[in-house]
């Protein structure tokens, strides 16, 4: 039944009223979780991005956009305002236009997953029609200095993501991840955002104040009345971002392909993700997304503060398991939804009260769920874990996530293709990066990180080598903590075998196994590599190759063929004088006679040669040559993947040599050396002048 007009505007102002209160207590509970220095960061924020005046994060000298529609510093932010910036008076010329209609912040502060060091992703809504490409390009760089200068002085994590008005309103949401593919999200990633934001400053967005049943003409023909005043709302305090009533089942294939590639790194967050796209896939959606079971709580009116966006997603998402999975499955939601809340209820709280919301909320949780003690006690020492306890539990997550996206992609054949909204170039692109990171290939240094939630570093890490076995297939073992040989080693801490040390190696970097605190041993320590050595390539490969988030991995590079991006190379030479490969002069060589007299005679040294590389598809390769021609025989394996241009040779190899010596062996000719042979795809010592 429609209202009528008069009835419409007291229903409007009357929802506004709610949204205003749901907003205003998401804020104090992000305030009450925060530190007291990222409470200020959080408040400060939006006047930072009023103003552009020196002496302030931020500033530029040019006339940089910058502005929030209706936005006036209240007390609190005033005074956090002149304790970080005690030498500025803030001010804003009141003639400027403002750039930003709304600030706001999306994602899971202000709800039970928040955290003392949640990151703070604010979208910013502009209207690029009345910007120039330069003003976009100047805020940008505004933006940039305002995240450098949050994560420097307070170690917060803070993105800002531009979006245009209308773009959004047509679901298109061009900077709202690191590498968007825009057709794999539309309305999903609109709902999202609708039941997770908080307006920190600017414009509500409409939708958050029409009555949940709004169809999108209902909508528009609102909206067109509040901006023309026959309302009792100022049409300036809104912005039309476009409604949302219900989600075609042709999104949530592209979807899911999306929710798997982001459980990399956090499998605890996706798995109640995953299982929301598969409810929404396999039920009724139409006014029944998430996004309006919470607009319908609160303007329900009663007890709007103990709305929590991601409680409702979780008991969502459970209600679904319930009827749909196994109870293996449903022990998994709830250890997942437990680890990623990131709060413990230890023992001693299960039976007393507590004014902490969400410790009260988890005991109820788990006094519904029936947990043994011992189940708890265990999960409370989640960072304390071993490797594979952690990357078991990872892969029994993912088991159910890619359950979820078989179920998902089954259903989508159903459909008409012409409803299946993913166009065929992202369905191309996503699958790339699942296939970087699934695939099983020779030399490939597996990437168990992104299945573990939470630091994987170690506190003592054994690289120990089994002296019984067979010479010509000798193992090594990677070991947690301190072991002297084999025979008391204990299975379950083993972390990971190898023909060669060098592989674990770039396994223990690649996957973060170490920190500087980590205490590392070798055993034999008769080696040509040392435990000084090990510590400096630990740090190495992690500086130079570090880790690659897949789902950040750029579009041209998965259109492209996969090619080195960086090369990271062990000499050894064995146990001898460092002065038999460093003394000599290659620049007195003057014909290639002379040349090949200076080079071969060193390069026969050569013990063995590892290389370990990362590709422009995100994965990580190791292997170890030895014995005549090892120069030649990696140079032609590599050839294929190796685009060296001039410009780039300087962050493309890093040499190392193991040596007994403390300090870090340089030589620059068999760098230069290396870079030639894989830039000329051979090795230069004939048709070559010395250089």
């Amino acid at each position: 039944m429609h209202l009528s007009p008069q009835e419409d505007a007291i229903d409007l102002l009357k929802n506004r009223r709610f949204f205003l209160q749901f907003n205003q207590h998401k804020i104090e509970r992000a305030l009450n979780t925060f530190s007291e220095p990222d409470r200020m960061i959080f408040m400060v924020i939006p006047r930072l991005l009023h103003v552009n005046q020196k002496g302030l994060p931020g500033y530029l000298g040019e006339d940089v956009p910058c502005g929030i529609h209706n936005y006036t510093i209240d007390p609190q932010t005033l005074f956090f305002a002149e304790k970080l910036f005690p030498a500025v008076i803030i001010r804003r010329h009141e003639t400027l236009t403002p750039a930003i209609h709304s600030l706001l912040l999306v994602g899971s502060v202000g709800s039970i997953a928040q955290n003392q060091k949640s990151d703070l992703d604010y979208t910013l809504l502009v209207d690029k029609s009345r910007l120039s490409e330069n003003d976009i390009a100047l805020l940008k760089r505004k933006l940039k200095l305002i995240e450098r200068w949050v994560m420097f002085e307070f170690d917060l994590e803070t993105h800002f993501f531009i979006n245009d008005i209308q773009e959004v309103k047509n679901n298109i949401f061009g900077e709202s991840d690191s590498e968007s593919t825009g057709s794999a999200l539309a309305k999903l990633l609109k709902e999202e955002m609708y039941r997770t934001m908080i307006v920190a400053a600017g414009k509500i967005p409409f939708w958050w104040i029409v009555p949940v049943r709004t169809d999108n003409n209902e909508y528009d023909n609102l909206f067109q009345r509040v901006s023309k005043g026959e309302t009792l709302l100022d049409g300036d305090d809104f912005i039309d971002i476009g409604n949302i009533a219900d989600i075609s089942d042709g999104e949530f294939f592209g979807g899911s392909i999306w929710t798997l590639i982001k459980s990399f790194n956090s499998p605890f967050k996706t798995l109640l993700k995953m299982g929301l796209l598969e409810e929404y896939m396999f039920n009724k959606t139409s006014f029944n997304l998430l996004c309006h079971q919470i607009k319908e709580k609160v303007f329900s009116g009663d007890h709007s503060y103990q709305v929590d966006p991601y409680l409702m997603l979780y008991e969502r998402v459970e209600n679904f398991f319930q009827e749909t999975k196994s109870s293996k499955e449903m022990d998994a939601l709830r250890v997942a939804f437990y680890m990623k809340i990131g709060t413990q209820v230890d023992l001693d709280q299960l039976d007393t009260a507590s004014n902490d919301s969400k410790l009260t909320i988890l005991k109820n949780k788990l006094d519904l769920w029936g947990w043994p003690i011992s189940k708890l006690e265990h999960l409370n020492t989640y960072k304390n874990w071993q490797m594979n306890q952690k990357v078991a539990m990872g892969n029994r997550v993912n088991k159910i996530l890619m359950k979820s996206y078989e179920a998902i992609s089954e259903r989508n054949k159903s459909l008409d293709p012409s409803d299946t909204l993913i166009t065929k170039k992202d369905t191309h692109l996503l699958g790339r990066k699942l296939f970087s990171f699934y695939r099983k290939i020779p030399n490939k240094v597996e990437n168990l990180f992104s299945l573990v939630e939470g630091n994987t570093a170690e506190t003592a890490l054994t690289f120990l080598l089994d002296k019984n076995s067979p010479i010509k297939n000798p193992v090594w073992y990677l070991v947690r903590g301190k072991t002297m040989n084999v025979d008391k080693l204990k299975p379950e801490n083993i972390i990971k075998t190898a023909s060669s040390l060098q592989f674990l190696i770039a396994f223990t970097a690649f996957n973060k196994l170490f920190q500087k605190s980590t205490d590392i041993f070798i055993r034999p320590e008769s080696l040509s590599i040392t435990t000084s050595n090990l510590h400096i390539m630990l740090n190495q490969i992690d500086i130079f190759l570090g880790q690659v988030s897949i789902n950040a991995i750029h579009n041209d590079d998965l259109l492209s063929s996969v090619r080195i991006t960086k090369l990271y190379m062990i000499v050894d030479f064995g146990i001898i004088d460092p002065s038999e490969i460093i003394l000599g002069d290659i620049h007195q060589c003057k014909s290639n006679t002379d040349l090949k007299r200076f080079i071969t005679p060193r390069i026969d040294k050569i013990k063995n040669l590892t290389t370990i590389y990362l590709t422009s598809w995100g994965e990580l390769f190791c292997k170890t040559y030895s014995g005549p021609n090892l120069i030649n025989r990696c140079v032609e394996e590599l050839s294929s993947q190796i685009v060296l241009e001039n410009n780039s040779e300087n962050n493309f190899l890093k040499v190392f040599i193991p040596s007994k010596h403390c300090e870090i062996l340089q030589v620059p000719w068999l760098t230069k050396y290396l870079l030639r042979a894989m830039k000329n795809k051979k090795i230069p010592l004939a048709n070559q002048k010395a250089s």
